[in-house]
C-alpha cells in the first residue's frame, strides 16, 4: 500500500519537486550544521548561533509589525472622495457624449480657448455613485459610500488592508521578514523531533511540517500583498489562499501539539484549531461580500472581527511554540579541512565560538 501511495504521488510534479527540495535541504543542513550544547567548543567550529535566541528575535519583530498593523486596522475609518473638487462635480453635471457613445467634457482655458477631455469607462463608476480614492500612489480605486448600520460597530482587518496602505505594509513586512527563517526553523524542529520521538512520528512531522510551512507562508503572502483594485486580475487567488490558509493553520497547530510535551499546551492548540475551523466560513463570507459590494468604510459585525482575530491568535501561538522547541539548541558552522589546517598552523590561540 505504501509503495502504491508513493508511486502515485511521485507522478505529481509539485510533490516530486517539494520532496527533492526537502531531501537536498536535509543533506546540505546535515553537512554544515551541528547541534551542540553551550559547553561544546571544537577547533573546527568558528561560528555558533543560538537557535532559540534567533527565533525569539524574528518572532518579536514579526509580532511588533503585526501589532502595528492591527493598531491601524482597528481604528474605524471612512474613506473620503479623493477627487472631490468643484471640477469633479462640474464634469459629472456637464459631461457630453460623442455619437459613438464615448463621453467627454469641455472647459475654458485661461486664454479663452475651449479644451476637451475624454472620459474613460471609469467615469461610469462615478456616475453610478462610487467614489474614487487614493491607495499609495494609485488613484484608480473605487468604493461605494454608505452609512454603516448600528450593528456593524467593529472593524474588518481585511477591509482595512484594502483601504489603507499602512495596514498592508505592516502585515506584508511581518510575513516577508519571517518567511525564510520559519522554513529554516522547521528544519531544526525536524532534527529535534528526530531525537525526541520515534522514527514513525518523525516521518509524520518531518517533510509535512516543512511543506505545510512553505504553503502557509505562500498563502499569507498572497492574502497580505494583493489589493482588490490594483490586483483585480489576481484577486481570485486571494480567496483560494484563504481556504488553503485555514487548512495549513490547522495542520500547523496539530503538528505543534504533537511536538509539545505539555498537555495544557496540546489542549490549547487543539482548541484554537477548532476555533479556526469554526471561524473560516465567517471570514471567507466577509471577503466575498467585500468584493461584491466594496464599501468605503471598514465597519463590520463583531463576529467577523472576532473570526479574523482568531486567525491572528493561531499565527501567534504557532510562531511562539515553534521557536520554543529550540531551547538549548545551537547551530554551529564548521570549517573545511583546509581551514582547520590553516588555523592550526597560523592561529596561536583557539578562536572562541560566537554565541548569541
Amino acid at each position: 500500500m505504501d509503495f502504491l501511495f508513493h508511486n502515485f504521488f511521485e507522478d505529481v510534479p509539485l510533490f516530486s519537486a517539494l520532496q527533492h527540495f526537502y531531501s537536498n535541504l536535509r543533506i546540505i543542513t546535515s553537512m554544515i550544521l551541528q547541534m551542540k550544547t553551550s559547553n561544546d567548543e571544537d577547533i573546527d567550529s568558528y561560528f555558533a548561533m543560538d537557535a532559540h535566541t534567533m527565533g525569539r528575535l524574528f518572532f518579536t519583530l514579526s509580532t511588533c509589525l503585526t501589532l502595528a498593523g492591527l493598531y491601524f486596522a482597528a481604528h474605524p475609518h471612512y474613506l473620503e472622495q479623493s477627487w472631490n473638487s468643484n471640477r469633479t462635480h462640474y464634469v459629472i453635471e456637464n459631461y457630453k457624449t460623442w455619437p459613438n457613445g464615448s463621453m467627454y467634457y469641455e472647459w475654458v482655458e485661461r486664454d479663452g480657448s475651449i479644451s476637451i477631455g475624454n472620459l474613460g469607462p471609469w467615469f461610469n463608476r462615478l456616475l453610478n455613485g462610487e467614489w474614487r480614492y487614493d491607495y499609495g500612489n494609485s488613484f484608480w480605486n473605487y468604493c461605494r459610500p454608505r452609512d454603516p448600520p448600528t450593528h456593524e460597530w467593529m472593524t474588518s482587518i481585511l477591509r482595512s488592508m484594502n483601504h489603507l496602505v499602512i495596514v498592508q505594509v505592516f502585515f506584508r513586512s511581518a510575513v516577508l521578514l519571517t518567511m525564510t527563517h520559519s522554513l529554516f526553523q522547521c528544519m531544526l524542529i525536524n532534527f529535534v523531533s528526530k531525537e525526541n520521538h520515534s522514527p514513525k512520528l518523525e516521518r509524520i512531522i518531518g517533510f509535512p511540517l516543512v511543506t505545510v510551512e512553505f504553503v502557509h507562508n505562500l498563502c499569507l503572502f498572497v492574502v497580505s500583498c494583493l489589493q482588490y483594485e490594483q490586483d483585480s486580475h489576481l484577486i481570485k487567488f486571494s480567496r483560494i489562499s484563504m481556504i488553503i490558509l485555514t487548512i495549513t493553520t490547522v495542520l500547523k497547530l496539530i503538528f505543534v501539539a504533537i511536538i509539545q510535551t505539555n498537555q495544557f499546551l496540546q489542549v490549547a492548540c487543539v482548541l484554537i484549531a477548532s476555533a479556526v475551523i469554526l471561524s473560516h466560513n465567517t471570514a471567507l463570507e466577509d471577503f466575498d461580500n467585500f468584493l461584491v459590494d466594496t464599501h468605503c468604510d471598514s465597519m463590520t459585525i463583531p463576529s467577523v472581527a472576532i473570526a479574523q482575530l482568531i486567525y491572528f491568535l493561531a499565527f501567534f501561538v504557532t510562531g511562539y511554540l515553534q521557536y520554543q522547541c529550540l531551547i538549548g539548541i545551537r547551530v554551529v558552522t564548521c570549517s573545511t579541512q583546509e581551514e582547520i589546517e590553516h588555523r592550526k598552523r597560523f592561529c596561536e590561540e583557539p578562536i572562541n565560538l560566537i554565541s548569541t
